[in-house]
């Protein structure tokens, strides 16, 4: 019965599940830097819950089994977009199957329904510059709709069930998802703000590259007012042995060496004033369609400049700089995260590349010393000492007289 206190455990532990993974959303975007792999880790977060919700559900009064596994769904369709509510709708339906029963059909279809109805939801609201407390509650009594899957149970089911549990599943429906899609909003709110600090610094302070951001942002002020033609691919500028670069140096430079890269690039090529930095070792520069066309000449060219002379690092110390150059295609439905990412991949194939080359070509000198060390190796049968040298001489005198 309700008056149960194992019934108010198990419903407060399944509530403070589901508010505890909406409070770290926030964290978990901030440690993978992106919104997409954040997305899906919590839509397999969201339909761990649901597996839990379904496998430990809450019994109020005898025959009456309730689970929230429709909170999670909701709340991912709701707020992490189609890929994490995907993941969260087939974790939960599987399970479901798995447990089967005369109850299984009419909850997938309470599933879809409540997938359906979140992200119609949360279409509708996209344009609202902020989602009040009230638009999460509308969000919750509109879920309460997958109830109606009930109609294709058997008649007498139904009506106890439709009886019996439409009054605890809208409470409970209202109380989590609310307070679930509030925590969720603040913290997505909360992390567009810090982007749009973030975005409001245009270079970065130690090597005066544009910040990413920033770099998005210009591109588009200037390709939609008709200065610039939109971007045919990324040219890649990243330090070879960066780490050994940096211990040979002074301190004092080593946040500041793509800052020289970039005074030697910026005055020479077209778009190299809008170069951006990946990370602590690697620049990104703009390509229009006639640098990307011809790119294999373009990154030579490139590699030349930076390598053609030493950097000054002190009075009494100069270093050349050594670069890999690379051009990505930047297609026009890519994002630049996307981009990024395939240039992050092929630094790391390139470097794979460099390495085995590298091990082959240590093992083929190894090779050819060994061979060179075997002709040159005295023979078997050739003296390589003087009383050998006798012994043989009387040896060859002995045989010629018998043959004699």
């Amino acid at each position: 019965m309700l008056s149960s206190a194992t019934v108010w455990f198990d419903l407060i532990g399944s509530l403070s599940l589901i508010f505890l993974l909406s409070m770290t959303y926030g964290h978990i975007q901030r440690l993978f830097l992106s919104q997409y792999y954040a997305g899906l880790l919590m839509g397999l977060a969201f339909g761990g819950v649901a597996w839990v919700q379904m496998n430990m559900p809450l019994e109020p009064m005898e025959g009456l089994i309730l689970d929230l596994r429709n909170v999670p769904l909701a709340l991912c369709a709701a707020f992490l977009g189609w890929r994490a509510s995907l993941i969260c709708f087939l974790l939960a339906a599987g399970t479901r199957l798995q447990i089967g029963g005369i109850g299984m059909p009419p909850a997938i279809l309470a599933m879809l329904i409540v997938w359906c109805v979140a992200a119609c939801w949360a279409k509708v609201t996209r344009s609202y510059t902020d989602r009040k407390l009230h638009h999460v509650f509308i969000l919750s009594i509109l879920v309460s709709a997958h109830l109606n899957a009930a109609w294709i149970l058997p008649e007498d089911v139904r009506n106890w069930f439709l009886t019996n549990a439409s009054i605890p599943f809208v409470i409970l429906n209202a109380l989590s998802i609310t307070l679930g899609g509030y925590l969720l909003n603040s913290e997505q709110k909360r992390i567009a703000k810090e982007g749009r600090i973030a975005a409001s610094i245009m270079y970065d302070p130690d090597h005066g590259a544009w910040t990413k951001p920033a770099f998005e942002r210009e591109v588009k002020l200037r390709v939609n007012a008709g200065t610039m033609e939109t971007p045919a691919g990324l040219l890649i500028v990243r330090i070879r042995h960066s780490n050994f670069l940096y211990s040979m140096v002074p301190n004092f430079w080593h946040d500041k060496i793509l800052g020289l890269l970039h005074m030697r690039l910026k005055d020479a090529y077209q778009g190299a004033d809008l170069a951006f930095s990946i990370g602590e070792s690697s620049l990104a520069i703009p390509l229009s369609s006639d640098q990307y066309l011809h790119k294999d000449e373009f990154e030579q060219t490139v590699k030349r400049l930076i390598e053609s002379d030493k950097f000054q690092f002190s009075a009494d110390m100069k270093k050349l700089i050594i670069v890999d150059v690379q051009a990505i295609e930047w297609a026009v439905d890519q994002t630049l995260d996307e981009v990024i990412e395939r240039a992050k991949i092929g630094v790391l194939k390139n470097r794979n590349v460099h390495q085995s080359a590298t091990i082959t070509g240590e093992a083929h000198v190894g090779l050819t010393k060994n061979k060179n060390r075997e002709k040159v190796r005295p023979s078997k049968d050739m003296p390589r000492t003087n009383n050998e040298a006798l012994f043989g001489k009387a040896s060859f005198l002995m045989n010629l007289n018998r043959v004699s």
